[in-house]
């Protein structure tokens, strides 16, 4: 076992553990099973490495997305792909942010349900983009005006 120093009392009888990790993500209780951690055990303190919270946040990520049925990753990059769309021409569509595409392709960030539900919709019929960026277009002129 990899054994670190313990940032609490200074112990270098840290030892990398598994233990069930219970979490919320935008108010959605998650329980991740055998996360890596660290654990004291002079002082029972446990923690994270960098690369431990980079892989539970990871986890509990796509544990929101499984319990809710929501694309993963890499269908959203495979939907984009097929519509032939950069990460930017998407959040210009959904009228997103800057690199919130970006965010959920990497999966940093779940995506709300109504954006997963309008890239279904336009995976199962690409031909509504043209349509749907003429709307967005539209909306956007009549926007401006109103300015």
């Amino acid at each position: 076992m990899n054994r670190i120093m313990c940032a609490i009392c200074g112990s270098e009888n840290a030892k990398e553990i598994k233990r069930d990790f219970e979490a919320k993500y935008n108010q959605t209780a998650v329980v991740v099973e055998n996360a890596r951690m660290y654990e004291c055990e002079s002082c029972g303190e446990r923690f994270f490495s960098s690369e431990q919270s980079r892989a539970l946040s990871r986890q509990i990520k796509e544990h929101v997305r499984r319990q809710y049925g929501l694309l993963s990753p890499e269908q959203i990059v495979a939907i984009r792909h097929k519509l032939k769309l950069t990460q930017e021409e998407l959040e210009e569509l959904f009228g997103l942010g800057a690199k919130v595409v970006t965010r959920w392709e990497n999966g940093r960030v779940v995506q709300a349900r109504t954006a997963d539900v309008a890239l279904r919709l336009l995976a199962i019929e690409p031909s509504s983009l043209a349509r749907l960026r003429k709307e967005t277009t539209r909306a956007h002129a009549k926007k401006a005006s109103a300015n």
